[in-house]
C-alpha cells in the first residue's frame, strides 16, 4: 500500500500522524508475478474445481504500460466460470476486464470497495463469466491508464471448472484482526476461491495465511515498495454447508476480504 510519509500501521490500525495524502494501497514496473506452484488442490471429478489462475501487478509509478495482462493460462474449452478481481490505487479507472477468447462483457460483482479508514481514495473490484469460452493461450486483460498520472494496480484471474450457478460474493474490510471472512452458504459441493487485499507496511515483506484448510495459490505480498498487495487461496468442498476464511497478516494490518463460492 502506497504511503507518502511514514504513516504505519500498528495493532488494530492505529496510525502514526503524519502530514500529506497517501494516495493507494500498494506494488516496479514489471508486471510483476505473484505465483506460487499452480497445481492447486486435487479435487473429485464431476464437481467444481480450481483450474488456472495467475496473479500480476504494476508497481507505483507513472507512464504505466496501458494494459496489464495475466499469464498466457490454459483453461477448459467450456463450462468454467473466470473470476477476475483487481486492485487499484486511482479507483476511479475501474473498467470491466476482457479476455483472449472473446468473452464479453464480464459482469461486476457486487460493487467496487474502497479502501477504509486508509487510501480511499484506491479500492477493489470483483468480476466473473460464467461458462467462458477457452483453451490454449487464455489471458485476462484491463486497461491500466489513460492518462500520464500516477497509479499502482493488481490483476488476479481464477478459473473454476465445472461451474453450472452464479458465483455467490461476500465482501468486508476488517481494520485489524481477527481477519475473518463473511460466511458464504452453498447448497452443494462448491469451489471457494478467497482473496485479501492488505493496506499496510510498504517496503516490508509481508505474508497473508489462510485458515480453515484453504490453500495459497497467488499473493505478491512479500514484495516491497509500493503496490497493492494481495493473496489468493482456494478449498474445494463436497456438500452444502456454510463456509468462512481467516487470515493471519504478518505485520498485522486490516484488509478487504472478497469469498467467492462457485457451484
Amino acid at each position: 500500500m502506497r504511503v507518502d510519509c511514514p504513516q504505519m500501521l500498528v495493532v488494530l490500525l492505529a496510525a502514526i500522524g503524519c502530514a500529506g495524502h497517501g494516495a493507494g494501497p500498494d506494488a516496479s514496473a514489471g508486471p510483476g508475478d505473484g505465483a506460487l506452484p499452480s497445481d492447486g488442490p486435487i479435487h473429485p471429478s464431476g464437481v467444481p474445481s480450481l483450474g488456472a489462475h495467475s496473479l500480476k501487478y504494476y508497481k507505483y509509478m507513472s507512464d504505466l504500460p496501458k494494459t496489464l495482462s495475466t499469464a498466457s493460462l490454459s483453461t477448459q474449452p467450456t463450462g468454467s466460470t473466470i473470476l477476475v478481481n483487481i486492485g487499484r490505487g486511482d479507483n476511479t479507472k475501474f473498467v470491466l476486464p476482457t479476455d483472449t477468447k472473446g468473452n464479453i462483457p464480464y459482469r461486476q460483482m457486487d460493487e467496487m470497495h474502497p479502501y477504509d479508514p486508509y487510501f480511499q481514495d484506491s479500492g477493489t473490484a470483483l468480476y466473473a463469466f460464467r461458462d467462458a469460452k477457452g483453451g490454449a493461450n487464455f489471458q485476462v486483460s484491463t486497461v491500466t491508464r489513460t492518462d500520464s498520472t500516477m497509479d499502482e494496480i493488481t490483476l488476479v484471474a481464477v478459473e473454476v471448472v465445472n461451474a453450472t450457478s452464479a458465483p455467490i460474493v461476500r465482501w468486508n474490510q476488517p481494520t485489524g484482526s481477527p481477519l475473518k471472512s463473511e460466511s458464504v452458504t452453498t447448497t452443494g459441493p462448491a469451489t471457494l476461491v478467497a482473496f485479501w487485499w492488505g493496506n499496510g507496511f510498504p517496503g516490508t515483506p509481508q505474508s497473508a495465511t489462510p485458515n480453515n484448510e484453504f490453500v495459497p495459490i497467488e499473493t505478491n505480498a512479500a514484495d516491497t515498495d509500493s503496490f497493492v498487495q494481495c493473496a489468493v487461496a482456494a478449498k474445494t468442498v463436497s456438500a452444502a454447508g456454510t463456509y468462512d476464511v481467516t487470515w493471519t497478516a504478518d505485520p498485522e494490518q486490516g484488509a478487504q476480504l472478497w469469498l467467492v463460492a462457485v457451484q
